[in-house]
């Protein structure tokens, strides 16, 4: 019986598409492929690095932004100082309210430390975590194992009773091997009919 939903963040509780968007636009100044500045930005060893908390955030735009910088150098520090600052997606924050009345909640992501400093701002998420795993604080990141342990530790419930909803394939086949239950989120609307598929949402 599922008795916690996890969330993730990027992609699932905030609408980045506009950030998206941005990024294209860049590339295609750039003469870049399309794809590959998301790639530059959110794979490899600084990424790796700075989302398990082994370097500053400093020392990450210091590793990858200063093609951006020299090139783009308004806009990048716009897009610098906007980090885990997009738009809150308004559907899935209400479908999250709507799953605090009957379940523990936690929010389980890849991300930096200034992720965390958000959360304190954010007055849409006040409240609405039980327990929040962020992958820079605790210095593993999914799909590794460890990560996913400790969010069913602290809520105090065997894997199978958590439920994920994450946008990444590769992470919610990491939970299902280790007995969670996961769902891929697409959209609003398609995450909400899993659940209702599940009982976990009422029709």
């Amino acid at each position: 019986m599922i008795r916690a939903v996890v969330f993730d963040f990027g992609g699932v509780l905030v609408d980045e598409r506009a950030a998206a968007q941005r990024l294209a636009g860049w590339e295609a100044h750039l003469g870049w492929p399309p794809g590959s500045l998301r790639q530059h930005l959110y794979s490899g060893a600084a990424w790796e690095a700075v989302s398990t908390g082994q370097i500053s955030m400093d020392a990450y735009w210091a590793r990858v932004g200063a093609p951006l910088a020299a090139a783009l150098p308004a806009a990048f520090s716009a897009y610098r100082d906007s980090f885990h600052g997009a738009q809150l997606d308004a559907g899935m924050t209400a479908l999250a309210w709507q799953l605090r009345a009957r379940f523990a909640l936690a929010l389980l992501s890849n991300a930096t430390l200034s992720l965390g400093q958000r959360l304190q701002q954010e007055t849409d998420l006040a409240g609405l975590f039980d327990v929040v795993v962020i992958s820079a604080v605790e210095g593993t990141r999914k799909p590794e194992p460890a990560i996913y342990r400790l969010v069913w530790q602290r809520l105090g419930l065997p894997p199978a009773a958590c439920l994920l909803i994450d946008d990444k394939e590769r992470n919610t086949a990491a939970a299902l091997a280790l007995g969670m239950p996961a769902i891929v989120h697409r959209s609003v609307a398609e995450t909400a009919q899993a659940l209702r598929d599940l009982g976990i949402l009422a029709g």
